[in-house]
């Protein structure tokens, strides 16, 4: 078949990607906890330590789109690769600050727009390559995966950054910095991974170009049905946890159950993760999508009425159990669907309006909480998240699942066996 089959790497290939994807993803989760708290230390000001969390979460957003076209336009290791350096650079450079007691809050917040920049490159490069690292029966199990390498990352970077950091500020980017290294020196070993155009491409640069992702989701029922629902899940589960959160510490949850409960989460998308490829085979199709919105509804609603103190955090942490295969599925289909000249635009469009939903949601629950309260706002939720999964389940677009696409490669030539994951 035609395609991008010279480029299929060589065996180990998707390996040495997820690892050295898992220490950027260590480093990152790391400096999302650190980061505040250091402001917080330096400032004394709560408002000023939500701004870095703000400026990460905003450059990560408004790089969506160009990190996308960028992905689709350059060689996507070496992409990764100067992200890597700039990384090693600012997570090396604030370490010495902070160990020369030197920090300043303008060195903050320019380190927290770098850092979510590169890593929204660092996200579409690496997301884009995978289907040409493994064979195509494998990359359902290869998305499913990274999924498990970004709670597995996020639950150890957290864990790691609390502790350092009571041991020496600049340890916990001391080690971010030795992390990204370490990514940096894995992808060396990758073999290169240069742009498949079209010769009638001309939608690389420019406008036209960031957009083209967009216009590719939106000319396909299949991916605008799909993305839809990834966002209002993401928004709703967000205005949902930041309820559940905020409730059980208005209501007098010391600090070290709250963070308790929010690891149960953490845990359960983990397992969920591990559990998605079987999950996916004895499911089939899109039964996975229609699963996990019904279940959100009834657990979201269990949350609303159930008693005990630890319930919430048992049922949120089931909701992030069933999540990843139904997000496995819609990904594998998203990047089999896709051809690999547009790879990189589509997964940061789907990156963008996935991402912005769960950026909003906070905010969102916040209000909905003070003027609803708990019980209230949780079953509002559960009801509005029922319409979308009725209308979902009636929708004839996941169920006509596109059909593979055979990339147009100038040069296509045999290849070594690709990654079995």
């Amino acid at each position: 078949m035609p395609g991008r089959t010279a480029e299929k790497g060589p065996k180990g290939g998707f390996t040495l990607l997820w690892v050295s994807s898992a220490f950027a993803e260590f480093a990152y989760s790391t400096s999302l906890i650190v980061l505040p708290l250091i402001v917080l230390a330096l400032t004394g000001s709560p408002s000023r330590a939500g701004i870095i969390g703000f400026v990460d979460a905003t450059a990560m957003l408004l790089a969506g789109l160009p990190a996308g076209a960028v992905a689709d336009r350059y060689d996507r290791r070496t992409v990764m690769l100067w992200c890597q350096a700039a990384l090693v650079a600012v997570f090396g450079s604030l370490a010495l600050l902070l160990w020369a007691d030197a920090v300043s809050m303008p060195a903050l917040i320019g380190i927290a727009l770098v850092n979510g920049a590169a890593t929204a490159l660092t996200m579409a490069a690496g997301d884009a390559m995978i289907p040409s690292l493994v064979a195509p029966e494998r990359l359902s199990d290869a998305v499913a995966m990274n999924a498990a390498r970004t709670y597995g990352g996020q639950l150890a970077g957290t864990s790691a950054g609390g502790f350092l950091l009571a041991v020496k500020s600049a340890f916990p980017f001391a080690v971010g910095c030795l992390a990204h290294l370490a990514g940096l020196v894995l992808l060396l070993f990758l073999k290169r991974q240069p742009p498949v155009r079209p010769a009638d491409d001309r939608s690389g640069a420019g406008g036209r170009g960031l957009l083209e992702g967009v216009r590719w989701i939106a000319r396909h029922p299949f991916l605008r049905v799909g993305l839809a629902c990834a966002t209002a899940t993401n928004f709703f589960f967000g205005v949902i946890y930041f309820i559940v959160i905020a409730s059980a510490r208005i209501s007098g949850m010391s600090t070290g159950l709250v963070g308790l409960m929010a690891a149960l989460l953490g845990v359960g998308g983990l397992l969920g993760a591990l559990a998605a490829p079987l999950l996916q085979r004895l499911l089939g199709g899109a039964l996975p999508v229609y699963v996990v919105l019904w279940a959100f509804v009834v657990l979201t609603a269990g949350i609303a009425v159930l008693p005990g103190s630890w319930t919430p955090g048992v049922l949120l942490g089931a909701v992030a159990f069933v999540a990843p295969t139904a997000n496995a599925f819609f990904t594998t289909q998203q990047l089999t669907f896709t051809p690999d000249s547009h790879r990189g635009r589509v997964v940061g469009a789907a990156a963008v309006a996935s991402g912005g939903g769960g950026a909003v949601a906070p905010l969102a629950g916040g209000i909905v909480l003070d003027l609803t309260g708990r019980s209230v706002g949780l079953l509002g939720c559960a009801c509005v998240m029922a319409v979308i999964a009725l209308l979902t389940t009636l929708s004839p677009a996941l169920r006509d699942v596109p059909e593979p696409v055979a990339d147009a490669s100038p040069e296509p030539a045999p290849a070594p066996a690709p990654d079995t994951v």
